[in-house]
């Protein structure tokens, strides 16, 4: 495990760890373009082939190979869902953890079929983060532990990470992280999906408002607005991407919130999110957006309306099909 050590400035911890160097493997990648130019023409395999040149060189391995992929579920709540900014509640929450949990859950159901172990992680559920509009969401030290936390994502020795969150008001603290980070007005950034009513974005616009006039001049630095504006689930990411990067573990993220975890990594490195494919865009508008900010093209259009990890679970089986090729083929040396 990587470790964040206590110290006076735990921020700049973290922007370390994000600078540090962790390069992919282009050697590896070279040897899945050579075996893909004796399978057929340069091209013939399109995504699939572009995907298995990325899990080379990030697991730093030929063939790629896909033996212990993981789902985290990172769960956290919102001191903002009582301002009526969310079509769910928590206790919808705590339910589709105890689904996840207990195998019931239709996303249990496609994870196993793709493979992959679900982790569930809960980050203090009966104790939201603060109101945004009324007060910073975390501490400095609350959203650093919490992304040191996220590290344990990468325990039991993944080979693919996919992630996914879970709670109500995800989406409205994503929003203020990404106005934050990228500018532009709240009512860009909160625009959702189809299904949710016009007087529910306004409120989520409004509160946005409230919560980047209350946090004026404490939040240029990413982190700062990860802290003051997210949520310990999209801290959580954040601490998952930074350390799969230095692990070598290839991510698939999956919606709008897990989006703008990148984003703040991005934010403080473009290079530290290469290890980083987009899953599927989402049909909330500001997701794409997001997506654009990062220069990433969804994996595979799913049109999926939600996120959750249904995406990112089932693009593992995508990303297993990428890999089936090069079964028979020999591992390299080194």
């Amino acid at each position: 495990m990587i470790p964040i050590e206590p110290s006076d400035s735990p921020f700049e911890d973290v922007r370390a760890l994000i600078l540090q160097a962790a390069e992919r493997d282009v050697s590896k990648g070279e040897l899945v373009r050579q075996a893909l130019l004796g399978m057929g023409r340069e091209g013939d395999f399109g995504r699939l082939g572009e995907s298995a040149v990325w899990l080379a060189e990030w697991q730093r391995r030929y063939p790629p190979r896909i033996e212990n992929a993981t789902l985290a579920m990172f769960a956290g709540a919102h001191g903002l869902r009582s301002e009526g900014v969310s079509l769910s509640k928590d206790t919808d929450t705590r339910a589709q953890i105890e689904a996840l949990k207990s195998g019931t859950a239709p996303l249990s159901a496609i994870a196993t079929q793709a493979g992959a172990n679900v982790r569930v992680f809960e980050l203090a559920i009966e104790k939201p983060t603060g109101n945004i509009a009324m007060e910073p969401a975390m501490t400095e030290r609350e959203c650093v532990a919490t992304m040191a936390y996220g590290f344990e994502a990468l325990e039991g020795g993944c080979d693919l990470l996919a992630l996914g969150v879970i709670g109500a008001g995800i989406g409205t603290a994503a929003a203020a992280v990404a106005c934050a980070l990228y500018g532009g007005a709240p009512e860009y950034w909160v625009r959702p999906g189809s299904g949710t009513p016009s007087d529910m974005t306004k409120k989520r616009a409004a509160l946005v408002d409230e919560a980047l006039t209350l946090n004026r001049g404490h939040i240029e630095d990413p982190l700062a607005a990860l802290a003051r504006l997210g949520g310990r689930e999209i801290a959580a990411c954040a601490g998952a991407i930074i350390a799969a990067r230095l692990q070598g573990v290839p991510v698939l993220l999956d919606g709008f919130a897990t989006t703008i975890a990148a984003g703040v990594v991005h934010a403080i490195s473009h290079r530290s999110i290469d290890h980083v494919v987009a899953a599927h865009a989402t049909g909330r508008p500001a997701h794409q957006a997001a997506l654009e900010r990062l220069d990433l093209s969804p994996l595979v259009e799913f049109r999926f309306q939600t996120g959750g990890g249904l995406g990112s679970a089932t693009a593992i089986g995508i990303m297993r099909t990428a890999c089936a090729p090069f079964i028979a083929q020999p591992a390299s040396q080194g």
